[in-house]
Parts: structure tokens; C-alpha cells; sequence
């Protein structure tokens, strides 16, 4: 699923490269914990799998396609694969819980009937059902950080991308976000959750462990 081949990244203002010779392999449905301090290299890294960033040196494969031969105008396809979380949430903040997480099946030209019924087959999986019509900035932010799981469920991705998903959440909210991540209803996606948090990795038995520390990764378990 996931490919890194000594991948580099090297931006022009810092001094030493965001990633150095960084060799991964993902398969279908592994869950796999992205460790590593704040500054490490892991944003990057997941910029660099969705295709938001190209490698300076290397190869970054996602589902059989290979990003640095990839068009600009094919991204939108491959993402289309992809679930993506991300700490600050990004939802449309006036837009209703709904509205946000239909977005990317409206943009991808989904059947309305097949929109409505999978938002709400999403939100009753998050526990976000009765919240459907509320505007999304007047949510907790574990609320809001639901809905941002369910918008990213809603295609069926095959790769779910979480970067600090319980970043800027309580400890209750937090435990509760992972245990949603690692439920059965991710439909066997792979999933790569970035965190620098290590009370979280008890949560998912027989999931892998990597470690990045200064652009270099290490397998932790």
C-alpha cells in the first residue's frame, strides 16, 4: 500500500533535511503508529504520501502509483483513495456537520441518494447522528474532530491518513478519537497515524511502531 524508498526532503530555509533516506513499507490493512517529537519530519512525511509535497531524492509509492511520475491533474483521483485527518480539523466552520462530510462525495459526483445514505451511515458510526444539521464551529472540539474522521471515512478510503488527530484534544476525547480510528468499520483500510503522544500506541494490538528522530526513521516494534 505504502513504499518509501530512500526519500529525502530538503526545504531551501533549514539547515538540515526534513527526511534523510527514509525507507518504509506499509501492506493493506496494517495499522501503523508514526512516532517522533514535534519537528521530526512526520507532517512532512505524511504531506509527502498524499501528494501535497514531492521527495528532493527517492520514491513514494500509494496504491500501486508511484507520486513523483503522478500528474497534477491525476492528484485529485488518487486522493480520492485516500481518508485524511488532520489535528486542526480543516472543516468548513459555518457549513453544517452534514455539508462538510458530504463534501468529497458531491466533488467526486456521487449519487445524491448514495451521498445521503452514506453521511448518515458515517455519522451513526461516530456517534454524531443528531448533530447532523448543526453548524460545525458550534461543536466541542471532539466533536469537531468526529466529523473530520467521518468526512474522512465517507469515500471508503483504502488509506487513512491522521496527522496529531488527538493533538488538541482532552485525554477522554483523545481515547475516544483512537478507539473510533481503530474500530471495524475502517472497512480493512491501512491506516497511519502520526503522534508524538506514546500513551496511545496500547491501543492497537499487533500494530507497528515507527520512529522518526531528526528525519531518520527506525523501527520501534
Amino acid at each position: 500500500m505504502i513504499i518509501l524508498e530512500r526519500v529525502s526532503k530538503v526545504y531551501p530555509h533549514r539547515e538540515e533535511p526534513a527526511l534523510k533516506g527514509v525507507n518504509l513499507q506499509v501492506g493493506p490493512g496494517e495499522f501503523v503508529y508514526l512516532t517522533g517529537p514535534s519537528g521530526a519530519g512526520k507532517t512532512t512525511l505524511l504531506r509527502l504520501l498524499y501528494g501535497a509535497e514531492l521527495p528532493s531524492k527517492g520514491r513514494v509509492v500509494v496504491g500501486g502509483t508511484d507520486l513523483g511520475r503522478l500528474a497534477p491533474r491525476h492528484l485529485p483521483l488518487l486522493r480520492r483513495r485516500l481518508g485524511l485527518v488532520f489535528q486542526d480539523f480543516r472543516l468548513m466552520p459555518r457549513r453544517s456537520v452534514y455539508e462538510n462530510v458530504a463534501l468529497s462525495l458531491e466533488v467526486a459526483g456521487t449519487d445524491r441518494r448514495i451521498v445521503e445514505r452514506r453521511v448518515e451511515e458515517v455519522l451513526e458510526q461516530v456517534k454524531l447522528s443528531g448533530l447532523a444539521k448543526v453548524p460545525a464551529d458550534t461543536l466541542s472540539g471532539g466533536e469537531q474532530q468526529r466529523v473530520a474522521l467521518a468526512r474522512a471515512l465517507a469515500p471508503g478510503p483504502d488509506l487513512i491518513l491522521a496527522d496529531e488527530p488527538t493533538g488538541n484534544l482532552d485525554p477522554e476525547n483523545a481515547l475516544a478519537m483512537m478507539r473510533l480510528l481503530v474500530g471495524d468499520y475502517v472497512g480493512g483500510a491501512t491506516v497511519l497515524v502520526a503522534t508524538h503522544d506514546p500513551t496511545l500506541l496500547s491501543l492497537v494490538r499487533g500494530g507497528r511502531v515507527v520512529h522518526l528522530e531528526r528525519g531518520r526513521l527506525e523501527e520501534a516494534s
